[in-house]
């Protein structure tokens, strides 16, 4: 049994960096930028009108209320016609270039208008409400990085400064089997002894969090047969291979020795970790990568929170792919014993006022509750040496896609009234 950092060890230096790949701009959001971006021009590209008012002579101005002639009016998109002079100004709107002449525009609740006469009711500095061109970016800037996650704000860089084609890196081609001859589809009703297959769509939902569309290939029976066909599609179809359940002790976990009959390398198979102790990650001779996650709905999910995730980051070419881990507060006494290091299931939240974090742990039955952790926004981590941790005490906690994103209200409050 290894611990956690051994296994993120052995799994990243295993896990290759996937070519790039040149995509449209509109598809990126989602995907990690290989290239940097410069900028092909001034930001602004020109001095730009900060609000809709009067560009002007700050002098003109100084003792107010003045009256000046307007000469001309600029909408965004015009290029103005006119200098501004002595006692002149030229009614401007936001986004709009500043014309020669004027070195100031005053807002147009600062002013009043007759015809062709405004008077401005206050006086103004020199480059007020002005952006200077080039104040935001000079062209050839560095204006987004390689490693960038690209999400909207990134596309709206991109849109700017021209870029239509992005350097991104590939995103790995993921399927998904479960196992066991106890599984039945969702749909269906289970008889004795049988339970619903909640594992492949969860591992579907949580690839596609990553940013990852999933193939799903089905249930393989507790059988060396139908385990060998359906990983061997998966081995031919894929670059990363999921199963979960079949990695334990038991007589019909059976993963382990299908991937030896198939020649592929089992590097884990054991991790010092709770939930999730019966890990494998193997490689394949073509160096396509397989995890055999635990059977136990939880375990699943935590197994590809932490090691799944960071090696779809990695194949992208992140360079730091693991999640950092955070800190709160703890609320309510958190127990695990045992020697394995514990990640639980907890709602974090920011406390109004002063913005602390606080951690509450959510009751769980174990590794089987899946309710109970689908109200979970965090994992809250017990270490190795401790059976618990009080209330009050500091947490490390491993943030889930929906930290501060979840909004089961009625969870938080039933967890904050307990």
């Amino acid at each position: 049994m290894i611990s956690i950092e051994q296994a993120l060890a052995i799994i990243l230096e295993n896990t290759p960096v996937l070519a790039a790949e040149e995509i449209d701009f509109t598809l990126a959001t989602g995907h990690l930028l290989r290239e940097d971006i410069v900028s092909d021009l001034d930001l602004p590209p020109f001095p730009r009108s900060a609000v809709d008012g009067y560009a002007l002579r700050a002098k003109d101005v100084m003792t107010p209320p003045e009256k000046l002639r307007v000469i001309e009016t600029i909408p965004a998109g015009k290029f103005p016609e006119r200098s501004v002079g002595p006692g002149e100004a030229s009614q401007i709107m936001t986004g709009a270039p500043v014309p020669k002449g004027a070195d100031a525009v005053q807002m147009v609740e600062r002013t009043q208008v007759n015809r062709d006469l405004v008077e401005v009711l206050a006086s103004v500095q020199q480059r007020q409400n002005i952006a200077q061109q080039g104040s935001e970016v000079h062209i050839n800037d560095m204006v987004l990085r390689a490693g960038t996650r690209l999400d909207p704000p990134a596309i709206a860089v991109a849109a700017t400064v021209g870029r239509t084609r992005l350097l991104v890196g590939r995103k790995p081609h993921v399927s998904i089997i479960a196992t066991g001859d106890e599984l039945v589809h969702p749909a269906t009703r289970p008889q004795a002894g049988q339970i619903r297959n909640s594992n492949g769509f969860s591992l579907l939902a949580q690839c596609a969090g990553a940013g990852v569309m999933a193939s799903y290939l089905g249930v393989a029976k507790d059988t060396e047969s139908s385990l060998t066909q359906l990983i061997g599609q998966g081995l031919d179809k894929s670059d990363v291979l999921l199963l979960s359940g079949g990695v334990s002790m038991g007589r019909f976990d059976l993963v382990e020795d299908v991937l030896n009959h198939l020649d592929v390398s089992c590097l884990i198979k054991k991790i010092a970790l709770k939930p999730g102790k019966p890990m494998v990650f193997a490689v394949a001779k073509n160096g396509n990568l397989v995890f055999g996650l635990p059977g136990n709905p939880v375990s699943t999910m935590v197994t590809f929170e932490l090691f799944v995730r960071t090696a779809i980051a990695r194949m992208e070419g992140a360079e730091k792919p693991v999640r950092p881990l955070l800190q709160a507060k703890l609320q309510r006494k958190l127990v695990s014993k045992g020697s394995r290091r514990a990640y639980l299931p907890g709602w974090v939240q920011i406390r109004e006022g002063d913005g602390a974090l606080l951690a509450f742990p959510v009751p769980t039955r174990g590794s089987g509750d899946i309710v109970a952790f689908s109200k979970a926004n965090a994992l809250l981590i017990v270490p190795e040496q401790s059976d618990y941790l009080d209330s009050n005490d500091p947490v490390a906690f491993h943030p889930l896609d929906s930290f501060l994103a979840k909004e089961d209200r009625w969870a938080m409050e039933k967890l904050q009234n307990a």
